[in-house]
């Protein structure tokens, strides 16, 4: 885990419908479905846009801003490429210590800025087949580089349409390498890789009602430490007192497995689509994590949509997860990195989409992220509500699709 990842992390995994490997997820989402022909250099079908995430925690704690670029387009009729670039720009102040010197375990956050720019980019070749281009294979490559991680993407995936095109299979490999370093260890420099694969069968069940379920199961080996967080322990040695400074340090691999589902309805009479979806995470750090989810997009008029949505997720802690570390002798595999904790979150949405003529739309969305350690299922302990710091955070996300 990286030290510019927040807690939302698991919480946008899992809001990825059917992923197309090592393909970042805005790709696929902003540049589904076909356009009107237009006299352009692009042929009709191609589609271009930009996209921009605010992330802003509670507090002037973390700030993200992630603005995209990406295009697709078709080649003849069988052939489609596609691409994004974008740019991660983070600053803010990083919780790196956990101390219990004020009686009880707290994230102590760093006094100066941290700032971090993290450059990103993908390609994708698909190519249709069978009688009727119903079948796809595509390849996939993506590459991203910041001061102390670098990382390589490759992926490979199918899909198969049968039951006269009302059932999809879904099929996808993928292989990611990574880098991890420090700006504060000049000599660290580790591999962190994984492997993925993926089934997916998305159902048509009538002309107003789609189901999809996938599973995706992943294999990360290497360097999976924080190499930024540090647990900071008072404690006694018989009459003594004594500290204890412990650097993260968790397992050098991880197995997970997650399985989603999710469903999508018409309302007939109502101009309005239904949709709900659930979530079923484990791995073999001791993490369980649920995620429910549903939306209600409402069609105004033919220029005007709104959705509302509302997600919670739940997750439990690490096997390995402590608060503080006192005993000894002191564990090899122990860290006290909030996001191996146990939490809950919520998250309303609220999202407008406009349609300007027959070829632009654009839409802007206003989420509200929510997490405490007692709104995980099953609640905390009574006693604990102090050892898990609450987090609060903005999201605006704004886009802008041209359809050729």
């Amino acid at each position: 885990m990286k030290p510019r990842e927040h807690p939302l992390s698991g919480l946008f995994a899992a809001a990825m419908a059917l992923p197309i490997v090592a393909i970042p997820v805005v790709v696929n989402a902003q540049a589904s479905g076909q356009a009107p022909s237009s006299s352009s250099l692009l042929p009709a079908g191609a589609a271009v846009g930009v996209r921009s995430l605010w992330y802003r925690e509670d507090g002037n704690r973390m700030k993200v801003t992630e603005p995209v670029v990406w295009m697709k387009t078709p080649i003849g009729d069988q052939w489609e490429i596609g691409s994004s670039a974008t740019v991660d720009m983070v600053s803010g102040a990083s919780p790196i210590i956990t101390s219990n010197a004020t009686g009880k375990p707290a994230q102590i956050y760093t006094g100066a800025s941290i700032t971090d720019r993290r450059k990103a980019y993908d390609a994708n070749l698909t190519r249709k087949y069978g009688e009727l281009n119903e079948n796809t294979v595509g390849v996939s490559f993506a590459r991203s580089d910041e001061k102390d991680y670098e990382s390589k993407a490759y992926g490979l995936n199918t899909t198969f349409d049968f039951n006269e095109r009302n059932t999809t299979l879904a099929l996808g490999i993928g292989s990611r390498n990574d880098r991890v370093m420090s700006v504060t260890d000049k000599t660290l420099d580790r591999a962190r890789d994984a492997k993925e694969v993926l089934v997916g069968v998305t159902q048509i069940i009538d002309r107003r009602t789609l189901v999809q379920s996938n599973l995706v199961y992943t294999k990360l080996t290497g360097y999976l430490n924080d190499p930024y967080k540090l647990t900071f322990s008072l404690y006694r040695d018989g009459l003594s007192p004594r500290i204890a400074s412990v650097r993260d340090s968790r397992p050098e691999s991880r197995s997970q497995i997650a399985w989603l589902t999710r469903g999508k309805r018409a309302i007939a009479g109502m101009d309005a689509v239904v949709s709900a979806e659930y979530r079923f995470y484990r791995d073999d750090w001791g993490i369980r994590a649920h995620t429910l989810a549903g939306t209600w997009l409402q069609m105004v008029n033919e220029t005007w949509q709104v959705e509302g949505g509302l997600r919670y997720y739940s997750q439990s802690q690490a096997d390995f997860y402590r608060r503080e570390i006192s005993q000894r002798p002191i564990p090899t595999i122990s860290s006290s990195d909030q996001r191996l904790a146990g939490f809950g979150a919520f998250e309303p949405s609220l999202k407008v989409i406009a349609k300007i003529g027959d070829h632009v739309s654009v839409d802007l969305s206003f989420s509200r992220y929510m997490q405490r350690g007692t709104w995980k299922l099953g609640g905390r302990p009574s006693g604990t509500e102090g050892e898990y710091e609450p987090l609060r955070a903005r999201l605006i996300n704004a886009g802008v699709v041209y359809r050729f």
